[in-house]
């Protein structure tokens, strides 16, 4: 700064220079003329100096026309802007590029009037683009990346995120459901996001706000089911509701639907171990009072290793086909021993694949967290089939509704009969849909899942009651 100065007053001098020695050549020293010229330029001289040791040389940044601040010299403005540039793309793992017009003109300001542009101030009157990449999925826009490398980078970790392969999970194609493409783009800085934050993006699906009409008979489980969504997410849609909370016809309600961004399809070939239930075996024995029952055989559940092949999509297994079974451990039946009763009973050899007797419907699809039969010291006298609190069940077969209501540890229950002796019962209800003595029919709802009575989580527990007497339900549901 100080050289550059001090080259600019040595210019000045010598412009000076070469004038007075002009008019010394052109004019007598005697001559009044030249000495009062003389005498100007001198003035003229030490006031060139004076203005250039008071003053500092330094440049305007002009952003689109418009000066936003001086800066020392042309060098540290381009620095500035390349620091700027590096720091607004770092995020994204790029650099950011702008198509403002930035050009720097030369300026004199005094030394106790200059301020430097801070970079933060040159920043904000700055516009900003990435030549990025757009993710397009069935011809749907999806999000904008920072380079193809990226895009790449989050399709693949989608990718594993859904896909484990393992010594028992061997995998044998993954793909993309639909068409998936990436196209360059140039973007604006604020709509690139960082790949973390697309992955979670992807991972959460893309939530669609829809409006609801209630239409007549409507109900919380009946909106869930037109709209292929569980009562719960219905429930949690529309903040301050639960299962009792009453439709008004015409009602305006509000439903979050998930959907997903990009379906991974992987297939490939499983292996799991799995348990094999042990059987129930019921016996009369006329030693023991009627009505009394007692263990002959503790029964033990069996495991078998079961290879099969599947197909998947997201988390979701849409089709499975055994391939081979090797058992690993024999089930042991429990062997039960009951006194004669006044009435004819039934003796049930059952298991979960065992044959169908009776062709009851199952009340409710889903995993059987507890079977028929003792368990430690009890009796467990259904079965249990798990479920979310509000999902509905059905009757298994058609009858006439005995009891509906509150009934001890059952809590909410139902109890159907469906003549020549046999009778279902449904328990733990989070909402009765029925009425002692209304007829129903096979497959027609009946309540709602729950967690009521003595529960430690919501489930449909299931019983069939055969002359009396409950019986294995896996005998006869088909």
């Amino acid at each position: 700064m100080i050289k550059d100065v001090r080259i600019e007053v040595r210019q000045y001098l010598k412009t000076l220079k070469d004038k007075i020695f002009t008019i010394k050549l052109n004019f007598s020293w005697k001559s009044p003329k030249v000495i009062g010229g003389t005498i100007v330029l001198l003035l003229l001289l030490g006031s060139g100096t004076a203005y250039f040791s008071s003053t500092n040389s330094v440049v305007y940044v002009v952003v689109n026309g418009e000066k936003v601040g001086l800066v020392a010299n042309k060098t540290e403005a381009e620095s500035l802007v390349n620091q700027i540039l590096n720091e607004k793309g770092a995020p994204l793992g790029t650099i950011a590029k702008t198509h403002d017009s930035i050009t720097y003109s030369s300026a004199r300001v005094n030394q106790d009037e200059f301020t430097a542009l801070t970079k933060e101030t040159l920043a904000g009157d700055i516009s900003y683009y990435v030549e990025g990449v757009r993710l397009v999925v069935n011809e749907k826009p999806i999000f904008v990346l920072a380079s193809s490398d990226e895009a790449d980078k989050l399709l693949n970790e989608f990718k594993e995120f859904y896909a484990h392969p393992s010594d028992k999970n061997l995998i044998s194609s993954i793909e993309f459901e639909g068409k998936v493409e990436t196209q360059g783009v140039e973007a604006p800085l604020e709509e690139v996001i960082p790949i973390e934050q697309a992955l979670e993006k992807l991972k959460q699906g893309n939530l669609q706000r829809e409006e609801y009409i209630v239409k007549a008979n409507d109900s919380w489980w009946l909106i869930a089911r037109k709209n292929d969504m569980k009562t719960k997410e219905v429930l949690a849609s529309n903040p301050g509701t639960n299962e009792d909370t009453i439709l008004k016809l015409g009602q305006k309600i509000m439903l979050d639907k998930v959907t997903p961004y990009l379906t991974v399809v992987s297939k490939g070939v499983k292996t799991d171990t799995e348990t094999i239930p042990f059987e129930v075996v019921t016996k009369t024995d006329s030693s023991l009072p009627s009505g009394q029952s007692k263990v002959k055989q503790a029964g033990s559940d069996g495991t078998k290793e079961v290879q099969y092949s599947y197909v998947q999509k997201n988390e979701k297994v849409v089709s499975q086909t055994v391939q081979d079974e090797k058992i690993l451990k024999e089930a042991v039946a429990q062997v039960i021993e009951k006194g004669p009763q006044r009435s004819k009973v039934m003796v049930a050899y059952s298991r979960g694949s065992g044959s169908i007797t009776s062709g009851l419907a199952w009340p409710l699809r889903g995993k059987i967290t507890s079977y028929y039969g003792y368990r430690s010291s009890e009796f467990h006298t259904g079965i249990d089939i798990d479920g979310d609190t509000g999902d509905p069940y059905v009757a298994a077969a058609a009858g006439t509704v005995v009891s509906a209501g509150w009934n001890g540890n059952y809590g909410n229950s139902i109890l159907i009969d469906q003549g020549n002796g046999i009778m279902t019962r449904y328990g733990h209800s989070s909402k009765l849909l029925v009425s002692a003595g209304d007829s129903v029919s096979k497959g027609q709802t009946i309540g709602l899942v729950g967690s009521t009575g003595r529960s430690t989580g919501s489930h449909l527990h299931f019983e069939v009651i055969i002359n009396g007497d409950t019986v294995n339900p896996l005998s006869y549901l088909n």
